[in-house]
């Protein structure tokens, strides 16, 4: 059968990429709102400019208007319209209306506004006002100044209306928004420049981390001593984090390979030669009481390979599954309630004494291979026409689990050392793995339980469980 392997999925976006991207649009962003400001003040600016040359223009020629035997006297300043002509392509008009409005001098037909708006008074004696419109086929811009005329016998207001074309200002306007849009195209490369030398140093310390990872061998589970900021000091904490724990996984698999090969090949070799010689053996007696042994070795031989299944079915759940809430009273009571039959074949009596509501965040799978293994050691080591007792209370500090027997018990100086995977009493004569224990302290140490070994009176073993109230729920 065929393998097919699939290959990495490439990067669907990158960094790099991406920050570039969104500085893009944002610099796009400012630019827009940059050109448009500048548009709008070259406006500003090329129209104060002339319309101050139109007011500087109407006031000359507002100072020459006097009164000569009662009629108004207009003496037209050449210097007014030599200011006006600094914009040699554009057209000036003028009209002067007298009281009543009542034509002076000028081009007669020059509009006027139905409704002043934007009146600025100069002084007391003048106001004026500014207002575009179409004259000869172009836009013009006008200026309408009014100067209140008073002599003896006359008082009467004077109005001077000034008009210039736009070409001179709408290039002037152009010229000061080309302008800001090189300063903004300027600023724009500079600032796009910048800021990609400035992502290319921030993502440089990645790239650092990942030709370190690269170029690490399988086996190497060192910490990582890569120079990085400090937002990315956290990845890397997490890295060497995950490798520690790495690390420690792989010894325990290591190890614990290495003490499974051992204590399977014993027995193999003990099975071998037992069945050699049944084999060869020709007094028929004996010839039975050697596959009787070889029975037994195959029963524990079976029962150790049992034992490490579990062990790593154990190992894998604990670390793969999230804790959940249960009934721990419910799942002790049925533990006890599945191992009386084999309890009362061994002639032993299995009682349960709980306190019921207890509840406990812990995993199902792991908390019932504890509870099996504690009571099936119990019931294995009780003497027949004993008792084992299962019992489940409150105290003060968390939820207490005691299993106790009427068995030898184990000698103070054995207790430290039972807890090791395959450890056997030297005096033990009964059949067993030596893993049930130490099954029991990893399910205690999962769930931060503390575990303790107590002799019963007047003979027998007490197994004490006790769980933290910070985990109950």
């Amino acid at each position: 059968m065929w393998l097919r392997l699939r290959r990495p999925e490439p990067a669907r976006w990158s960094i790099r990429r991406k920050l570039l991207l969104l500085t893009l649009m944002l610099l796009g962003v400012i630019s827009i709102f940059a050109l448009r400001a500048a548009q709008s003040y070259s406006q500003r600016a090329a129209g104060l400019s002339y319309d101050r040359l139109l007011t500087g223009a109407a006031l000359q020629i507002a100072e020459h208007i006097g009164l000569h035997d009662g009629r108004v006297v207009v003496d037209l300043p050449r210097a007014a319209f030599e200011t006006l002509a600094l914009a040699p392509e554009d057209r000036v008009f003028y009209r002067v209306l007298g009281p009543g409005d009542a034509h002076i001098t000028g081009y007669a037909d020059l509009p006027l506004p139905a409704v002043e708006t934007d009146v600025r008074h100069s002084g007391d004696a003048f106001r004026q006002y500014f207002f575009d419109a179409a004259y000869g086929g172009e836009p013009v811009r006008f200026l309408v100044l009014s100067r209140l005329l008073t002599e003896t016998d006359f008082s009467g207001t004077i109005r001077i209306q000034l008009g210039q074309t736009t070409r001179a200002r709408q290039a002037l306007a152009g010229e000061i928004s080309l302008r800001a849009v090189q300063l903004v195209a300027v600023l724009f490369l500079i600032a796009l420049l910048l800021v990609s030398a400035g992502i290319w140093m921030t993502l440089r310390p990645l790239e650092r981390l990942n030709r370190a990872l690269a170029q690490r061998s399988p086996v190497d589970l060192s910490p990582l001593d890569v120079a990085v900021p400090r937002e990315i000091s956290r990845l890397v904490q997490t890295l060497n984090h995950l490798m520690l724990q790495l690390g420690g996984t792989l010894n325990r698999l290591q190890r614990f390979t290495s003490e499974a090969a051992h204590q399977i090949r014993t027995p193999l070799a003990g099975l071998r030669s037992q069945a050699q010689n049944a084999r060869a053996e020709e007094d028929e007696t004996l010839r039975w009481r050697q596959l009787g042994q070889v029975i037994e070795s195959a029963d524990r031989l079976s029962d150790t390979v049992d034992q490490l299944l579990k062990q790593a079915v154990l190992t894998h759940r604990l670390r793969s599954e999230q804790d959940e809430r249960l009934a721990l009273d419910e799942l002790v009571l049925d533990v006890c309630r599945d191992l009386a039959v084999p309890a009362l074949e061994r002639d032993v009596e299995l009682a349960y004494d709980g306190t019921a509501g207890i509840e406990l965040r812990g995993n199902r799978f792991a908390l019932r291979q504890m509870l099996q293994n504690l009571v099936e050691n119990a019931i294995r080591y009780s003497e027949p026409g004993s008792d084992v007792q299962v019992k489940l209370q409150r105290d003060g500090s968390g939820v207490l689990l005691s299993v106790t027997d009427r068995g030898p018990g184990i000698p103070d100086a054995e207790k430290p050392l039972v807890f090791e995977r395959f450890y056997r009493s030297p005096g033990n004569s009964r059949s067993g793995s030596g893993l049930g224990l130490a099954i029991v302290q990893e399910v205690a140490g999962h769930h931060r339980a503390s575990l303790r070994l107590k002799d019963n009176t007047p003979q027998g073993l007490i197994v004490e469980v006790h769980f933290p109230s910070g985990r109950l729920s």
